[in-house]
């Protein structure tokens, strides 16, 4: 039987997986991903370790002989810099690099056209790479000449297996560089950094083949040559498209490390720019996807098991025997979104001398679920329907919390990790004859129980009089170097 392989190169892990012609995952393998950090707060990978990690993992799938097609996805917001034989001219810029200063940023924006937000359909973030172009020096380049910019890590494992050089327009939004009404990078952007356009990736859809899989690059990853490369979609489209919430009016949840509340809207219902990203959708220019991002999803778990001394497992399993007691306030690391507060810092309300680690623990769960919803409600995105992604979302008295909390049913796909393969496999499955998969193999449903509606909306409300008064503390109880001050502009999944 005919298989599509998909690479996703994400920001620790890169992950093969095969899916036959049904949509169905046949094998899967992944290949760890090293980031190198310093206390300039650099953070940044190498291109040619993306490479090795595709060799990696392909090598320890099952039979590629079937293989018809090969699709990517993976992070996006870098910055590659190719040089003129096409070999990288130094390491990837990660989004999460934060080298520029505050003060660096707005001396930039100056040079920027004054309707910046409205050309690129959001407002100027220290993470969009535009800004890395505009001050390439202060990157640890190897001094030879920049022929090319690439942006998205599938990007690069694209032009080692091709030789072209491509973007989808989902991580074009990204760079700061592509106006989203156009649907096409944005001339006077360009003329801003100076750059010009035949040194920029050409913008193509998720579906469009980008070339044939050269020899070379065939031989290392045991497929034929000539196998279709299709262009794919960075992770933010891939996710969406995972969740099965690409058609306007519908949206998903992701909970990993961080989360994000996310829906797809037409362009013009989307009017863009908003207070949360809007990115261009990969294949259709009249739709839009918006993500709100908030920044403490399981990394509060974790922070709850590192000061308790209790594993999370064990932690989840006492909180099981919880009854709704103390409110917790997720704010460890300031805020993203509903809000955008760097100073906002975190907070249990009503604890008694009873309560245990699992009373703790049900109560982040319950501040986990009630910062989705308070996502969903400021950025008025669809709540229904509603799907639920990500590894920190393994819970399931979270999933439970989650629809109490929202007041509706909520879908949890088993295979939560391999969503964002899903989504490629979802964007050129028509193309290749395969199947479009229109719901997902393997999924639970939750429903909210009627009789927890009434408490749990009390303390929803609680939850929002405590987060403001929280904000009005923020500035007291700020401690010295307890916050990174453009920390809150990160959103992506870890």
């Amino acid at each position: 039987m005919n298989q599509i392989l998909v690479f996703d190169v994400g920001s620790s892990v890169l992950k093969a997986v095969l899916f036959d012609q049904s949509g169905a995952v046949t094998g899967s393998a992944s290949a760890p991903i090293t980031t190198r950090t310093k206390t300039d707060r650099s953070v940044e990978q190498s291109v040619d370790d993306w490479w090795q990690a595709v060799l990696t993992a392909s090598a320890k799938l099952p039979s590629r002989d079937n293989v018809t097609a090969v699709v990517l996805t993976g992070s996006m917001q870098n910055l590659i810099a190719l040089s003129n034989d096409g070999t990288a001219a130094g390491p990837a810029i990660l989004y999460s690099d934060r080298r520029l200063g505050g003060d660096e940023v707005e001396m930039m924006r100056a040079r920027l056209p004054a309707d910046y937000a409205e050309r690129t359909g959001n407002r100027l973030d220290p993470a969009h790479p535009i800004l890395k172009i505009i001050r390439l020096e202060r990157y640890s380049l190897t001094g030879r000449t920049v022929a090319r910019y690439l942006f998205g890590a599938k990007d690069a494992v694209i032009h080692r297996m091709t030789g072209q050089a491509v973007i989808d327009p989902t991580t074009a939004t990204t760079t700061g560089l592509f106006n989203i009404r156009k649907y096409d990078w944005d001339t006077e952007l360009l003329a801003a950094t100076g750059v010009t356009l035949d040194r920029l990736p050409r913008v193509v859809p998720a579906d469009a083949v980008v070339g044939p899989l050269l020899g070379a690059p065939a031989a290392a990853l045991g497929l034929r040559p000539g196998v279709p490369v299709f262009n794919g979609a960075g992770d933010g489209a891939a996710a969406t498209w995972g969740a099965l919430a690409e058609c306007p009016q519908s949206a998903y949840v992701y909970i990993g490390t961080t989360g994000w509340v996310a829906a797809t809207m037409t362009l013009s219902e989307a009017n863009p720019p908003r207070d949360i990203y809007t990115l261009a959708d990969p294949i259709h220019r009249d739709r839009a996807i918006l993500i709100s991002p908030f920044l403490n999803a399981g990394s509060a778990l974790d922070w709850l098991s590192e000061v308790t001394s209790v594993t999370v497992e064990t932690l989840l399993d006492n909180a099981e025997r919880e009854r709704p007691g103390p409110l917790f306030l997720p704010y460890l690391s300031g805020e993203r979104a509903p809000f955008q507060d760097q100073a906002v810092r975190g907070a249990f309300l009503g604890l008694d001398r009873q309560h245990r680690s699992g009373a703790l623990c049900r109560a982040v769960l319950e501040g986990i679920a009630f910062a989705v919803r308070h996502n969903l409600e400021t950025a008025c995105l669809p709540a229904v329907p509603l799907t639920v992604i990500g590894g920190g979302a393994r819970s399931p008295l979270l999933r439970q919390i989650l629809a109490d909390s929202l007041g509706q049913t909520t879908h949890w796909p088993l295979a939560s990790q391999e969503i964002p393969a899903l989504g490629v496999y979802r964007m050129v499955a028509a193309k290749l004859g395969f199947s479009p998969v229109e719901r997902h193999h393997g999924s639970e449903t939750v429903d909210p129980r009627s009789e927890e509606a009434e408490s749990t909306q009390r303390r929803y409300e609680s939850y929002l009089e405590a987060s403001c008064f929280s904000r009005t503390l923020s500035p007291s109880l700020a401690l010295r170097g307890s916050a990174d001050p453009e920390a809150s502009q990160l959103w992506r999944k870890e």
